[in-house]
Formats: structure tokens, C-alpha cells, sequence
């Protein structure tokens, strides 16, 4: 059965080699021409594409239908989580992660909603982020705890993160819901586990550590997060090159013609890897890459693959309190031919790439991704469909784990609900960044839908 696809192909990748070996002046490339922002021209596509899908982004309610009636509780904050390469609202020159040019927590304020948006270290683990994040939202000091923070050489605490909490009075009676995007759903699930549980490890440290906190938070979304991991993680050669393009078009995005404008902090002060006064941010972000942090698992690379996912996944399993949300988003269509699946022509030039179906002898990209993670996780064509970083596979419940279509039906704490997908939207558009499409009315359904549980 297998004879007949041996010429289709090897046809697929004799074009598609040539088509990535040639200068091709009509494929996409960055707005900026910097030598420091390094994105390979993506192929054009060897076979016809099925017609890519569009979402109305004024149509996503969850579960597909608008609801008649609901109860909307406006008081119970909403925590918005960034993710990887992620920024606070006091940096990025008046960019904003949630909606670029315009603002979707002040959005959502103006609709009622209690909302905050928290600030993490862009390239950190999600433990340390989970860390700083419970600070963020009750107030105080970060503690990483000890015994994480001298198995992994950095640490403990970090005086220059105190915060005087959005929501210090946070407990199982005021609880919040937190909404993640990207890593920050990752993020926002390992804090979860340890509110609920702690750490036995690090439970001599106290705070967060001590579990017990059940209930504090009631529900947590994910947005076009890696709740299985990422194939385009899996390795260290695949993962940095990606975190510095995509943190560099950030850059570019809001510096205009001088990324040096970026105000950006990569929240590394546990790792020594502190801002100077003065420094460049080309500088900064070199010296951040070249540092000592990427021996470690402690960082988002480890965390973003699929076998650091399935280990974080095993530790965190799923709160009996709380309850889950995921909504996907696609910005690959599949060939006619293949079923590989290729980038759409409004994906964004850094995300393009990663997801291009490279064909043999070059690596296989996100779209016909293949074989194993160095852990054996096995990759088949479920993988394939994707939104420029993340296979569309591991935007819900992570694998192994239940989950249900919701459809409008009661939702119960444990419970794992999948919204929906969001197409022609790939990692970056739906927080408005970089292409600058609105997604208020998105989140403002979100916030709703939470609002109501």
C-alpha cells in the first residue's frame, strides 16, 4: 500500500529542497532588516493547499453559541498570564503583550471586570514563573524555595521582586481566575498544584510551598498553550534560535528602527543576569543567551518540549477544585496531496519556518513533523496541524489526560473543557501582537465565559 506515495515523495522533496535552497524575493520576510533578527525565507508550498479558515473573532463564544442568560460575576479577578518572551505593562514603550497596539486589560476594565496582568520572567521555568506569579497576586516577596533553588544554582529569593499584591486578600472565599497564554497556561497550572498540594521538597521554605490552597483558584484558561509541548523545543539548537527571533521581532515591532528603544527586562535577577544601566538591549539579550541558564532544565526551553511538558504534566496532574478551559489556534492548512500541513501567508514571517513541512533530506518542520522526542514520545500526523510554534495536538488536555467538548453543558471543578479553534490565527496574532489585529472582542468573551462559571 505504501508503493504508490513513494513518487509523491520523493517529488515533495525534490521540490521542496530546491525551494528552500533558492533566493525566492516573493517569500515573506521581517518588516526590519537587522542582521540580528536571523528568519530564513520560508518555501513556497510544493502542492495546492486546502483553502485556509478564517474565525470571526466577534463569533468566539465557547461552545460555539452566544448564551441566552448568565450570571456574571465581574468581582472575581481575572489574572491575565503571559507567555514565553512575555512582558509586563511597565515595559515595552506602550506595546502591550494583551493587544499590542491597543489594550485588552483596560478593555475588559472598561466592561466591568476585575482584571491584572501579571509580569514574568519571559524565559524562565515555569516553576520559577509560578513563584513569582502567587507573589504577584497575594503580594510580597519571590521565593523559589530552597532546595529547587540550590538544586538548580541560582537564588532563593529575590528582594527586587516584592510586590505589594494585586489581590492580597486572596484565599478559597475570593478566589481568581487565571488565563494563560501560550507558556502561561503551563504556568498558570503549576500554580494550581502547588496552592493545592505544595512541594515536599521545598515545604521547609514555607509560603506557596506549604500547599493547602485548595479553591483559591476557581478556573483556568489556556490560550494556544503547550500543555504537551512543543517539537520545535525538543532540542537546544532548535529552541534558542526561536526564543531570539521571536523576542527580537518583539523588539523590532515596538523599536522601530532601533530594537536598542525595547525597554525589556528578561526578570533573570535570581540567575545574576540583571539589566546594567545603560546596556544595550542587543548586548542584554546576548549576554542573557550565552549564559549558564541552558545547562540547566530550570529554563522555558526544557519546559516548552514534550518531554519536559510530559514530566511537568506527571508532577502537576489536575486539581479537584478548579476548573479547565483550552482554546486552540491554527494557522496551517494541509496539502492535497500529502496532508502535510503549511503555513498560511498571513503567518507571521518568524513563526513561518517552524511550521513549514520541510520535506527529506531536510529536517521536518512543525507541519509534517515525524519519529520521536529524545524522550520517545512518538509524533504522527495528529501533530501536524499547527499555529506556527505549537501543534494544534497539544493545545488542550495534556495527552493521557480526559477531557470533553464543552457545549454549552454544566462545567464541574476537575473537569477539562475544550472551547474551540480559533483559525487563521497563529501563537502571536491572538494576543494582537506583531500583525496588530484586534482581539478585544475575543477576550472579552473570555472574560464572560469565566465570569459565569
Amino acid at each position: 500500500m505504501t508503493a504508490p506515495r513513494l513518487p509523491l515523495t520523493l517529488l515533495l522533496a525534490v521540490t521542496s529542497l530546491l525551494s528552500a535552497c533558492r533566493s525566492d524575493p516573493a517569500a515573506p520576510t521581517p518588516a526590519r532588516t537587522d542582521t540580528r533578527l536571523s528568519v530564513p525565507a520560508t518555501p513556497t508550498p510544493t502542492e495546492a493547499t486546502a483553502t485556509p479558515k478564517l474565525t470571526d473573532l466577534t463569533a468566539t463564544y465557547p461552545g460555539g453559541t452566544q448564551p441566552r442568560t448568565l450570571a456574571l460575576d465581574k468581582s472575581v479577578p481575572l489574572i491575565l498570564v503571559h507567555g514565553l518572551g512575555g512582558w509586563g505593562r511597565d515595559e515595552g514603550l506602550g506595546l502591550r503583550y494583551w493587544g499590542g497596539l491597543l489594550d485588552v486589560q483596560a478593555d475588559l476594565r472598561a466592561q466591568g471586570y476585575t482584571v491584572y496582568t501579571a509580569s514574568l520572567g519571559p524565559v524562565s521555568s515555569n516553576w520559577d514563573r509560578a513563584a513569582e506569579l502567587y507573589a504577584q497576586i497575594r503580594g510580597g516577596c519571590v521565593d523559589y524555595g530552597a532546595a529547587h533553588a540550590q538544586t538548580h544554582g541560582h537564588a532563593q529569593k529575590d528582594t527586587k521582586k516584592c510586590y505589594a499584591g494585586f489581590y492580597p486578600g486572596w484565599d478559597a472565599t475570593r478566589p481568581v481566575n487565571l488565563l494563560g497564554h501560550s507558556m502561561g497556561g503551563q504556568t498558570a497550572r503549576l500554580l494550581v498544584k502547588l496552592l493545592d498540594d505544595g512541594d515536599a521538597a521545598n515545604r521547609a521554605s514555607g509560603g506557596l510551598f506549604s500547599g493547602g490552597r485548595a479553591g483559591w483558584v476557581r478556573s483556568v484558561m489556556t490560550v494556544s498553550s503547550p500543555n504537551s509541548g512543543s517539537p520545535a523545543a525538543d532540542t537546544l539548537q532548535d529552541a534558542i534560535p526561536m526564543f531570539k527571533n521571536l523576542i527580537l521581532a518583539f523588539a523590532s515591532s515596538v523599536g522601530g528602527l532601533d530594537p536598542e528603544n525595547f525597554v525589556y527586562d528578561f526578570d533573570l535577577n535570581q540567575w545574576g543576569l540583571s539589566r546594567a544601566a545603560g546596556e544595550s538591549f542587543t548586548s542584554y539579550n546576548t549576554r542573557v543567551f550565552n549564559s549558564g541558564i541552558w545547562k540547566s532544565r530550570d529554563q522555558a526551553a526544557y519546559d516548552l518540549s514534550v518531554d519536559g511538558s510530559a514530566a511537568l504534566n506527571t508532577y502537576v496532574g489536575r486539581s479537584r477544585t478548579t476548573k479547565y478551559f483550552s482554546w486552540e489556534t491554527n494557522a496551517t492548512s494541509p496539502g492535497l496531496l500529502s496532508g502535510w500541513h503549511y503555513p498560511n501567508l498571513t503567518m507571521n514571517a518568524v513563526l513561518s519556518p517552524i511550521a513549514y513541512p520541510y520535506a527529506w533530506p531536510l529536517k521536518p518542520g512543525l507541519g509534517n513533523i515525524g519519529g520521536r522526542s529524545p524522550g520517545g514520545i512518538g509524533y504522527d500526523s495528529s501533530w501536524w496541524a499547527n499555529d506556527g510554534i505549537v501543534p494544534n495536538r497539544s493545545m488542550n488536555a495534556p495527552l493521557g489526560q480526559s477531557s470533553a467538548a464543552y457545549t454549552g453543558q454544566l462545567t464541574a471543578p476537575g473537569g477539562w473543557y475544550r472551547l474551540g479553534r480559533v483559525d487563521g490565527y497563529d501563537h502571536i496574532d491572538i494576543t494582537g501582537n506583531l500583525s496588530f489585529r484586534d482581539v478585544k472582542a475575543f477576550y472579552r468573551h473570555q472574560a464572560a465565559f469565566l465570569a459565569g462559571q
